[in-house]
């Protein structure tokens, strides 16, 4: 049983120092360094030759993959992460 609970600890704590648990896509990463900028996801997708849907799909995998509910909160995040530098 503690090999178990030590895989669930383990799990839970995936993510919380580092890196994401999941990595981002390269396509993840070029929507996530525009983030701080409070471009609009239309703005975002002229910029990186994709539909607003395709920016808006993977707004929602690096918000499940940092833990955040928004913008703001994945910019954060990723900053702490050292994903983004602080500016």
């Amino acid at each position: 049983m503690p090999a178990l609970a030590e895989r669930v600890a383990g799990s839970l704590g995936a993510g919380t120092l580092g890196a994401p648990a999941e990595p981002l896509s390269p396509a993840e990463e070029l929507i996530l360094l525009q983030l701080p900028t409070s471009r609009s996801n239309t703005e975002i997708a002229a910029d990186l030759f994709l539909s607003p849907n395709t920016v808006k799909t993977h707004l929602k995998a690096i918000y499940r993959k940092l833990g955040a509910h928004s913008r703001t909160e994945a910019v954060h995040r990723a900053t702490a992460l050292g994903l983004l530098k602080n500016s």
